[in-house]
C-alpha cells in the first residue's frame, strides 16, 4: 500500500468532491447549494472542450473567462470546485496563489469563495507531489476532470464506478483515449485522481515516466512476467520491495526512499522524454508560421525543408490550422456532413437512408433515387460504371421474399430487407427498412440532423505522410478488394478515393470554406508514381477556376477531375535524408520552399544543472551544429527540438532527460552522419575521449561504438565541455 498518514487530508479532501459534486450535484466550496448538476456540467464540458481557445498570447484565466462570457453563477461555482480539485496535487503552488485563482472565479460568478481561515483550504496547504510546467498549463486537466464528471452524471448509479478502482481506472483511461491529440491528455491528473480515490491501490506517482522506470529498474525482481497494466505491475514490484523496504511505522516510499535507485535509469527508447510541445508557440516558432502563410498568400503550395528536429512538422500543423482559424465558427458544408455520414456505409443502406430522409412513406422511381442527394454523395465518392444498374440491383436484392411485386428470383435477395415496389413500379422503404434505419443508423442519422457545429481545425485538416511504397493507388484512387455486398462469400472490387481525392472533394463540395492537406516527408515518395497526371493540375494557374484551368479523365473512375482553389497543400522534407538538389524537378517548379534551420536563441535560457557541472543548452547547440558544418554540411545540423525536451522536462528530472535525449537520440543520429568517417566523428566529440582514444591514430576500433555516450556526472563534465568549446 502507498497511503501516507500525511496526506490523510488529501484523501477525504476528495472524497468530499466525489461524494458531493459527482453523486450529489451539490458544491465542494458551497456545500448547501445543487450546483454540479447534469446540466450544469454538460454546459461546462461544452464551453471548455467543445469550444477551445488554442495559442495566442492570452493566459488561460484570459481564455477561461473569453469561454465563460454568459455562463451563469453556477457554471462558474463549479470552475471553483474544479480549480480546488487541480490544485489538490501540488505541493509546489502556493496556497495564496490557490486561493486567489479560486476567489478570482467566485468573483466572476458574483460569489464570495470562503474565508481564508476556512477549514476547507487547510488540504490545500500539504499537496503530495511537485507539479511540472506541463501540469500548470491548466486545460487538459479541466478537461479531464469535467469529461470524469459529466459521464458520471449519465450514468444510473455512478456510485460504482467512483468506489470501484478497476472502473474508475479504465473510465479514465477511456475518456483520455477519446481526445483526439495527445498534447491535450492530462495523464498527470489521471494518475493523482487515482491515488487520491485509492491511496491503497496506486502511488503517489503523476508521471508516467517516473511509472515506467520504476517497472524497468525493479521488473527483474519480480518472478514471472509483469501485467501490461503499468498501475498493477507497480504493485507486484511494491509487493517484492515491501518485504526488505517497508518500515514499522509506514510503507516505503518510491521517492523519498527509493528514488536514487530508479531515478538514474534511462527511461526505455520508445518513451517519449516529454509528453507534449508548449501550447503556445514560441517568438521565434509564431515568426516562421506567418513566414508559411505569407507564401500560402501568393501560392496553395509550399514545403518547409530542413535538418531534422527543427519543427517542419510541428509548424506545418500550427500554419495550417492558423490558416482555418477564422472558419471554426461556421457551420459544416452539407456535402461534408454527408460524407461524414456515409463513409462507412454500404450502399444499400445508403439508398434507404436517403429516402428516410426525404420523406419515409413515399415511392419513388429509380430516377427521383438518384437525384436523392446522399446518393449522388455515394457515387462521387465511389462511382460506378452504371449508377443506374447499380441502384437497380441493391433495391431488389434487398427486398422481402414476400414481396408480389418484384420478381427477381427470391434466391438472390439477402437480408436486411428493407424495399418494395408498389403497383406503378415505384420504391418504397417497408416498415422493416424504417425501423433499420431508426436501430441500425441512429449515428448517421444524427450526423445529418445535426447544426454541422465545427469543433475544431481537424475538419479541414488531412495528414498524410509519403514512402517509398505510397501509391497513386493510395494517393489518388485505385481498385480495391471488398467484401460483397450481396454475397459475403463473394469478393468484388470497388473504385476507392485515396487521401488527396477524399480531401479534394470536402473542399470542392465547400468552396467557401479553405482545406489543408499536410504531406509529412514528401522527398521520401516516388513524386511521378504517386501523383501521376495530377502534377500539372496541382499548379495554381491550373486549379478549378484558375487562368489556365485544366481537368483530367481519371483512368479508374473514368470521371474529369480537378484541384480545387481552396485546398492548401504544405510539405514537410527532411534535408539529412535527401537532398532538395535531388527532388523531382516537376514538384519544385510547383511547390514554394521556406527553409526551418536550428534556432539556439530558443533556448538561451536553458540550462541544466547537476551538482558537477552546468550545460547551456543553446551553447552546447551552437557547437554541434558547428561542427557538424565543418565536417559535413549545413543540412546535417541538429534541430532545436530534440533539446526542447530537455528544456520543457521538470528541472527536477532534466539531467535523467538530457542523458536520455543524447545517448539514444542525437548520438545515433551523429553515427549514422559519419557512417564512414568515424574519425571525423571522434574529433567532433573530441570533449568525451580521453587522452589515450584522442592519440590513437583516426580509423582504428579504439574509437568504437561507443563514441560520444557518456552517463552520470561524466556526461554532464563533457557536455559543459563540449559547450564551451570555441
Amino acid at each position: 500500500m502507498a497511503r501516507s498518514s500525511e496526506y490523510e487530508i488529501l484523501y477525504s479532501a476528495f472524497d468530499q468532491f466525489l461524494r458531493l459534486c459527482v453523486l450529489d450535484d451539490r458544491s465542494l466550496l458551497w456545500p448547501d447549494e445543487q450546483v454540479w448538476t447534469p446540466e450544469n456540467v454538460a454546459e461546462v464540458k461544452r464551453r471548455l472542450i467543445e469550444t477551445p481557445i488554442f495559442g495566442g498570447d492570452l493566459s488561460f484565466d484570459d481564455k477561461l473567462q473569453e469561454q465563460m462570457k454568459g455562463a451563469l453563477p453556477q457554471h462558474w461555482m463549479i470552475l471553483c470546485d474544479m480549480f480546488y480539485v487541480y490544485f489538490l496535487p501540488s505541493d509546489h503552488i502556493k496556497l495564496a496563489t490557490k486561493q486567489s485563482s479560486i476567489h478570482w472565479a467566485a468573483q466572476k460568478g458574483g460569489r464570495t469563495s470562503p474565508p481564508a481561515e476556512a477549514a476547507v483550504w487547510k488540504p490545500q496547504t500539504a499537496g503530495f507531489t511537485r507539479t511540472s510546467q506541463k501540469y500548470h498549463f491548466k486545460y487538459a486537466q479541466f478537461w479531464l476532470i469535467v469529461l470524469f464528471a459529466d459521464h458520471l452524471k449519465k450514468q444510473k448509479d455512478p456510485a460504482i464506478v467512483v468506489r470501484d478502482s478497476q472502473k474508475m481506472q479504465h473510465l479514465l483511461d477511456d475518456l483520455l483515449a477519446s481526445i483526439p491529440n495527445k498534447i491535450d491528455r492530462a495523464y498527470d491528473m489521471r494518475h493523482a485522481m487515482l491515488y487520491l480515490a485509492f491511496p491503497d491501490q496506486y502511488e503517489r506517482i503523476i508521471s508516467t515516466r517516473d511509472k515506467e522506470k520504476i517497472v524497468e529498474t525493479y521488473h527483474s525482481r519480480v518472478e514471472g512476467p509483469l501485467p501490461a497494466d503499468l498501475d498493477e505491475a507497480i504493485r507486484k514490484v511494491r509487493a517484492v520491495l515491501s518485504k526488505k523496504y517497508d518500515k514499522p511505522e509506514h510503507p516505503f516510499d518510491f521517492y523519498t526512499d527509493l528514488k536514487s535507485e530508479w531515478k538514474s535509469q534511462v527511461a526505455p527508447a520508445h518513451v517519449s522524454t516529454t509528453e507534449s510541445r508548449p501550447v503556445v508557440p514560441t517568438i521565434y516558432e509564431k515568426e516562421e508560421i506567418s513566414a508559411v502563410l505569407s507564401v500560402l498568400g501568393w501560392t496553395r503550395n509550399v514545403i518547409l525543408y530542413g535538418p531534422p528536429g527543427t519543427g517542419k512538422t510541428y509548424i506545418a500543423k500550427k500554419a495550417a490550422e492558423a490558416l482555418v482559424k477564422s472558419q471554426m465558427q461556421q457551420p459544416l458544408a452539407e456535402s461534408t456532413l454527408f460524407q461524414r455520414a456515409i463513409k462507412e456505409l454500404a450502399t444499400y443502406e445508403v439508398l434507404a437512408l436517403g429516402m428516410y430522409l426525404l420523406e419515409s412513406q413515399k415511392s419513388y422511381s429509380v430516377s427521383e433515387i438518384l437525384s436523392l442527394p446522399l446518393v449522388q454523395a455515394q457515387y462521387r465518392i465511389s462511382p460506378v460504371r452504371q449508377p443506374r444498374d447499380n441502384v437497380w440491383g441493391h433495391l431488389q436484392g434487398h427486398t422481402s421474399p414476400e414481396s408480389e411485386t418484384v420478381k427477381v428470383d427470391k434466391s438472390t435477395r439477402r437480408e436486411p430487407y428493407l424495399f418494395d415496389k408498389d403497383s406503378q413500379g415505384c420504391w418504397l422503404l417497408t416498415d422493416a427498412g424504417r425501423l433499420y434505419v431508426e436501430q441500425n443508423l441512429s449515428v448517421q442519422l444524427s450526423i445529418l440532423r445535426s447544426s454541422g457545429e465545427i469543433r475544431d481545425a481537424s475538419e479541414f485538416i488531412r495528414w498524410t505522410t509519403f514512402h517509398q511504397s505510397y501509391t497513386y493507388e493510395d494517393f489518388v484512387e485505385g481498385l480495391r478488394p471488398v467484401q460483397s455486398e450481396e454475397n459475403p462469400g463473394d469478393i468484388s472490387y470497388k473504385i476507392v478515393p485515396g487521401a488527396f481525392k477524399r480531401i479534394c472533394m470536402l473542399a470542392v463540395g465547400d468552396p467557401s470554406n479553405k482545406y489543408v492537406l499536410i504531406i509529412d516527408e514528401i522527398n521520401r515518395g516516388n513524386i511521378a508514381k504517386i501523383l501521376g497526371e495530377l502534377i500539372t493540375l496541382v499548379e495554381d494557374d491550373k486549379r478549378a477556376g484558375g487562368l489556365n484551368a485544366l481537368s483530367v479523365e481519371l483512368p479508374y473512375s473514368s470521371v474529369p477531375f480537378s484541384v480545387p482553389s481552396n485546398l492548401y497543400i504544405i510539405g514537410t522534407m527532411n534535408t539529412a535524408d535527401r537532398s532538395i538538389a535531388l527532388l523531382d524537378v516537376a514538384l519544385r517548379r510547383r511547390f514554394a520552399f521556406v527553409e526551418l534551420m536550428p534556432k539556439p536563441e530558443m533556448l538561451d535560457d536553458a540550462r541544466v544543472e547537476s551538482q558537477e557541472a552546468v550545460v547551456p543548452l543553446g551553447d552546447l547547440l551552437c557547437n554541434l551544429n558547428m561542427g557538424i558544418n565543418r565536417y559535413l554540411d549545413r543540412n546535417h545540423q541538429i534541430g532545436h527540438s530534440y533539446f526542447l525536451k530537455v528544456a520543457e522536462a521538470d528541472e527536477a528530472n532534466r539531467v535523467d532527460v538530457l542523458e536520455f535525449i543524447w545517448n539514444h537520440q542525437i548520438i545515433p543520429l551523429l553515427e549514422e552522419y559519419f557512417y564512414s568517417q568515424q574519425e571525423k566523428l571522434a574529433e567532433l566529440l573530441a570533449p568525451f575521449q580521453s587522452d589515450v582514444e584522442l592519440g590513437v591514430e583516426a580509423g582504428q576500433d579504439a574509437i568504437g561504438s561507443e563514441v560520444g555516450r557518456r552517463t552520470g556526472d561524466d556526461l554532464m563534465v563533457a557536455l559543459a565541455k563540449f559547450a564551451k568549446r570555441e
